[in-house]
């Protein structure tokens, strides 16, 4: 999946995320006039439905997913660690910190599940211990996922520890609230990965 290349980058995690992404066939110079100086592909991008989509995201935000995969490839020199310490969005600085020193959260049912039945998106989306000292050419689309939950957390882990502090009485509207807000945060809508006013 082009790890560890310089072409490896953010449309690269993008696209392997939110498409199956094929190479049809390689093209060469020689067809174009004038000819190139670099070889050309035919790729294919089949985009996933959104039940697909939420299947491989598990509760990860695209937004927070956007976050971190741009923030992380701006600097990509640096290790992880170093190029997340500018994550906007996860709460205080002694807050990220720890988290970028934090070892990876166990994976979702739904990605166990997964790698059982063979799916390759979810069988590369374990993190390595040491993975804030990987550069972000070396995690794979589906680590960045990983990233995203360690950083933000998911939605099932937001219900979970929102709900813990409701009174019985409040429960039903307060889980109507939080599922209406759930609906919203985890939108797969178009505009998740559109450019920004003032860049990315």
């Amino acid at each position: 999946r082009g790890l560890e290349k310089r072409d490896y980058g953010i449309l690269s995690v993008v696209f392997q995320t939110y498409a199956e992404v094929r190479c049809h066939f390689k093209i060469p110079p020689t067809v174009f006039y004038p000819q190139p100086k670099v070889d050309s592909a035919l790729v294919g991008l089949h985009f996933l439905g959104p039940t697909k989509l939420r299947q491989r995201l598990a509760g990860v935000r695209p937004r927070d997913f956007r976050n971190v995969v741009t923030t992380a490839f701006r600097q990509r020199r640096k290790t992880i660690r170093n190029s997340l310490k500018k994550l906007q969005g996860v709460g205080s600085k002694e807050e990220l910190l720890e988290k970028l020193d934090s070892m990876p959260v166990p994976l979702p049912e739904t990605v166990l599940d997964a790698q059982k039945a063979g799916d390759a998106f979810a069988l590369a989306q374990t993190l390595p211990d040491d993975w804030a000292s990987k550069r972000p050419e070396q995690l794979t689309p589906a680590q960045f996922v990983e990233v995203t939950r360690l950083m933000f957390g998911d939605t099932t882990t937001t219900t979970t520890r929102n709900s813990a502090n409701t009174d019985l009485e409040d429960m039903s509207k307060t889980t109507a609230t939080m599922m209406d807000s759930h609906i919203d945060s985890n939108d797969l809508g178009r505009k998740v990965w559109r450019k920004l006013k003032h860049g990315i």
